[in-house]
């Protein structure tokens, strides 16, 4: 699966948590995304991390997520922010 294809899968899940959570579409090769990727840094494309309300990483998925993988990351995350 391809950035594009998780962004695909973004834009279908995260409709359902947007009075929960933030999503930030972070592209490697964009300048701007340095300070980003400085904080959170990832090796493999495509890269997941979820941060808690903290600044903290509350997870990394390196690979693909499918819908339900998705939600249920999210899901975690809404649940440990209370």
């Amino acid at each position: 699966m391809s950035c594009v294809e998780i962004a695909a899968v973004a834009a279908e899940v995260l409709p359902d948590y947007e009075d929960r959570v933030t999503f930030v579409d972070v592209l490697t090769n964009d300048p701007e995304a340095a300070s980003v990727l400085a904080r959170y840094p990832g090796q493999y494309i495509p890269t997941s991390v979820f941060i808690g309300t903290d600044g903290e990483v509350f997870n990394t998925v390196i690979g693909p997520l499918s819908d339900a993988e998705m939600r249920e990351h999210l899901d975690a995350l809404s649940d440990a922010a209370g």
